[in-house]
């Protein structure tokens, strides 16, 4: 970070709310039927967070949902940028490049969660078309403050089986208010290029190792190569072979920190026949290789 930039933080604003959920804990309920659903993995609560500011070229590896309930701030992707008022909610997919962070005049207060899990992808279907921000309903977010702050209480007596699956509701409760409760929007009046995708985020992830193409990824949700293409570039910020990409090597970042496979049965169980290849691809997007990122996190 550049002097100029100095001033600018992800955290550790007056009376914020913050937790990390170990990813030891998430590990050991993963086979847990409610986590695989949906997972938090992340939240917390920003109360007038000046300066304010993050990041991330390569996306975050869990999506992201943020409430603006005072003041102001922006998100980023690409050349779109986007300003965001009390009164509404930021939407980010996971692996999208972004950026967002505060306004300097009028700091937002921010709830904010990171999630994941298989019925993600419904959900993401139903965000808008072309960018990240949905109106809430003051109703809408008078509701889903409490569902926050009951997640906060929950988390402040530990990480426990119950309190992480407790967390799992209470996020389809936020998801199901924003998209459901929420009169300041509807699903079905969206622009329609983004619909189109559907559950094309489940099809690749079913399809990380195995060769999939650009045209098979089209066939299935009934659009031309080109027309998918540019949606898909339009409601990700990224190409759908570059989104396969990471999708693949970030499952490889999992199986290299849970499991005892070796290099090369890593990088065929997302889909490279070739270890050198996938030695090669890994250190581009990650900027060390298989075998350094296992030892920095194993050693």
């Amino acid at each position: 970070m550049s002097n100029m930039d100095h001033p600018k933080r992800a955290a550790g604003f007056a009376r914020q709310v913050f937790h990390l959920i170990p990813r030891g804990a998430l590990r050991l309920l993963e086979p847990h039927r409610l986590m695989k659903a949906l997972r938090v993995t992340d939240i917390g609560w920003y109360p007038s967070a000046r300066n304010h500011f993050r990041e991330r070229p390569q996306g975050a590896e869990q999506h992201i949902l943020i409430l603006c309930v005072d003041g102001s701030g922006w998100v980023k992707s690409g050349p779109r940028r986007e300003t965001v008022s009390a009164g509404q909610a930021v939407l980010i997919p996971a692996g999208v490049p972004h950026a967002y962070g505060a306004s300097p005049r009028t700091p937002w207060s921010i709830h904010w969660v990171h999630f994941d899990g298989a019925d993600t992808s419904f959900y993401l279907q139903m965000a808008p078309a072309a960018g990240f921000c949905v109106p809430v309903d003051s109703r809408c977010a008078d509701a889903m403050v409490p569902v926050f702050q009951r997640c906060y209480e929950t988390l402040a007596g530990g990480y426990a089986d119950r309190n992480l699956i407790y967390l799992s509701h209470a996020l389809r409760d936020l998801l199901g208010l924003l998209y459901y409760n929420n009169p300041a929007y509807s699903p079905d009046e969206r622009a329609g290029a983004g619909r189109d995708l559907g559950n094309i985020m489940t099809f690749m992830a079913e399809r990380i190792g195995q060769p999939l193409r650009v045209s098979e990824m089209a066939r299935h949700v009934g659009m031309s190569a080109a027309h998918f293409a540019s949606s898909f570039r339009r409601q990700t910020g990224m190409a759908p072979g570059e989104y396969f990409i990471h999708l693949r090597l970030r499952q490889a970042c999992w199986l290299l920190d849970t499991t005892s496979l070796s290099i090369r049965e890593v990088g065929f169980k997302v889909g490279y026949d070739d270890p050198y290849y996938f030695s090669r691809a890994f250190s581009n997007l990650m900027g060390l290789s298989p075998r350094r990122y296992r030892k920095l996190n194993k050693g």
